[in-house]
């Protein structure tokens, strides 16, 4: 009979080990006859048990069993050696295997083996070698004890998690938080290097050193444990870069970066600011330069402005004053035109230094309405009489719809507003021209119209005709137009009633016409006030009038016409021979010319006053300083009244009565 071969039968693995995953196969494949566990046969119950629990556990795991603590993990447990322990790692001592943390847990793993006692560790720093250097890792892990057949501690199982990302993520945001905090407080970019070396010595385990560069600036020490990360990267746009010192102990993953990332944004928004801030006060203090001069600029235009109007009322005064002793003394006089052509063309100097003013007080915001309700037709013909000088003139057939309606706004005002519009629409129609001023009241609006059929206004002037200083074609004749303010006072004045003007025009040649709308300023109709009787001049009877003035023409020319008015006048051209005329006869009123060399005549008031009899001394104030500070200035002073060159007759004849 033939001997026939036998297959042999496959030795089952055991059960307790398992199979299909790397960690179960290499356990199985393990030659651990060659290890002082010896075969997995000769296995100890306990032994076995602990080992199922760690190969059949999907959390990581790791077994260091006898007094050579070999080494059992899991496949859970392998990510956690990084490349350069595992496999090796198995079955091997665990001192060899660990030597660079067994100063750590050589003792904890001795504590458990004498106490018998589970011990729980969180967060804690245990560096390992793996990827082929030392690194920072932390870990939350529990020793617990396994006891043997005996009953004594055979081995040590360990339940670990590594918590190194967690641990660094938080340590990284509270670095990042204490930089925001410390920058927030920085005010130059000393500050914020300041802060930026405190930020290292606070986290020297991410950042060994961190250096400002800016302005293109290069890195001191290039080097593979230098990291370099530019604004311009991270789409901040500013020419900064932060240059860091990377730590040994950590991989720079993703995490790592972006944390450094962060850092610089941080810095860069923080310089950013700076920056801004920076700019902003300069700005500000350009700003506030600017402002200072134009205050300054307005401040010395208001009162070049007010010398120029009292430079030149002071010549017009005595040529008004002679003019008006002339016709006292001779009303049929064969000079009576020139007289009349001295007197137009004086009128209209008075007028436009009246307008240069009122343009810079309206400007300055320094004109107040003087509002009263009074009959339109009263402002309108008002505004006629101004302007009828003009208009008789040129020969101009004035059509007129005048309204029967009580108006309430400042009635002086808008005369000077219409009389402006007519004196324009005269000065700018040749000859025997027509001019229409027509009126519309709507509900409480009032809009009023003047019309003429003179030069008319190109397309290219229209939207300007307001602004200050714009004038019309004036090459022919330059007779024709003042100093190009009129318009801007007519605005200025309409604006402060609350209303609006405009202007149209077919084009050159064919007329113009203004439009003037002023919203709810018609009052129902009532009776009007009885008219207040007007003041009349008391005879003076001789009473004797002290005059001053540094201007001789003005003061002979002034005392002269108080003398043909029937006073006796006493003229003084400078404060001290003022003073020796009332000290040898203290006179019962006084003229004084304000702006007196040496002493200004407010100085001249308060010497005179003090003299014997003085006290009872009626004071007139004499300026070509019109303005309402002057006049209040007067009032405070004791004047009595406020009369501005050049002297209006009849305002004279009140002031003394």
């Amino acid at each position: 009979m033939l001997a026939q071969s036998v297959t042999p039968f496959p030795v089952p693995s055991p059960r307790f080990i398992g199979a299909g995953t790397p960690m179960r196969d290499l356990v199985q494949a393990h030659r651990w006859e060659d290890t002082p566990l010896g075969a997995v046969a000769d296995w100890p119950a306990s032994l076995r048990t602990a080992v199922s629990i760690v190969l059949h556990s999907a959390h990581p795991m790791f077994l260091w069993w006898g007094e050579e603590m070999i080494q059992i993990y899991n496949d859970a447990y392998v990510p956690c050696f990084g490349v350069g322990k595992h496999p090796g790692a198995l079955g091997q001592e665990g001192r060899r295997c660990w030597p660079e943390i067994w100063p750590i847990i050589g003792p904890q793993i001795e504590a458990v083996r004498a106490g018998r006692e589970a011990c729980w560790y969180a967060d804690n720093l245990v560096p390992i070698w793996r990827n082929g250097r030392i690194e920072d890792v932390y870990w939350s892990y529990t020793y617990t004890p396994v006891f043997d057949e005996r009953d004594r501690v055979g081995g040590v199982l360990v339940v670990c998690t590594e918590t190194t990302a967690q641990v660094l993520a938080e340590r990284r945001r509270h670095t990042l938080d204490l930089l925001a905090r410390r920058l927030l407080g920085c005010h130059d970019e000393a500050e914020v290097r300041a802060a930026i070396g405190q930020a290292a010595v606070d986290n020297p385990g991410d950042l060994l050193e961190v250096t400002l560069l800016s302005g293109g600036e290069d890195v001191a020490r290039p080097g593979a444990d230098l990291l370099v990360i530019r604004a311009a990267e991270l789409q901040l746009g500013a020419d900064l870069a932060l240059a860091f010192g990377l730590s040994p102990r950590l991989p720079l993953d993703g995490a790592y970066r972006q944390f450094l990332e962060q850092f610089t944004a941080t810095v860069c928004a923080t310089l950013s600011r700076l920056q801004s801030d920076r700019a902003l006060a300069q700005a500000m203090a350009e700003s506030e330069q600017l402002n200072n001069d134009l205050h300054l600029s307005s401040r010395i235009k208001d009162e070049f402005l007010a010398m120029l109007g009292h430079e030149l009322r002071n010549p017009l005064a005595p040529i008004v004053t002679a003019l008006k002793l002339m016709k006292l003394r001779n009303p049929d006089s064969d000079t009576a035109h020139e007289q009349e052509v001295i007197q137009r063309q004086v009128d209209h100097l008075v007028r436009l230094v009246d307008d240069l003013l009122d343009v810079s007080r309206i400007a300055s915001g320094k004109v107040e309405l003087r509002r009263e309700t009074v009959p339109l037709a009263d402002v309108l013909n008002k505004a006629i009489e101004m302007a009828s000088p003009l208009l008789e003139q040129k020969q101009h057939r004035l059509l007129v719809d005048v309204p029967t309606v009580r108006w309430h706004g400042d009635p002086a005002r808008l005369a000077q507003v219409v009389s402006n519009l007519l004196s324009n629409a005269a000065r700018y129609t040749p000859a025997g021209g027509h001019v229409t001023l027509a009126t519309r009241i709507k509900g409480g609006t009032v809009q009023i119209q003047v019309t003429d059929d003179g030069l008319g206004i190109s397309p290219q002037l229209l939207p300007h005709i307001f602004d200050l200083f714009v004038q019309g074609n004036r090459q022919l004749d330059r007779a024709k137009g003042g100093l190009g303010i009129g318009l801007a006072l007519v605005r200025n004045l309409v604006q402060m009633h609350g209303g609006e003007v405009s202007a149209y025009s077919a084009g050159e040649g064919r007329g113009s016409t203004f439009t003037l709308t002023l919203p709810d300023s018609v009052v129902a109709d009532t009776a009007p006030p009885a008219p207040e009787p007007e003041p009349k001049a008391e005879p003076c009877g001789g009473t004797r009038v002290l005059v001053v003035d540094d201007n001789q023409d003005a003061a002979d020319s002034l005392g002269e016409l108080l003398g043909a008015l029937g006073y006796r006048a006493l003229v003084a051209y400078d404060p001290a021979h003022a003073i020796a005329l009332a000290t040898e006869g203290m006179p019962e009123l006084a003229i004084l010319d304000i702006g007196l060399p040496g002493m200004d005549g407010f100085e001249l008031a308060g010497h005179l006053r003090r003299l014997p009899g003085g006290a009872a001394l009626k004071l007139v104030a004499l300026s070509g300083y019109g303005q309402e500070n002057d006049k209040t200035r007067s009032r405070q002073a004791g004047f009595a009244a406020h009369l501005v060159k050049p002297i209006n007759i009849a305002d004279l004849q009140l002031s003394l009565s």
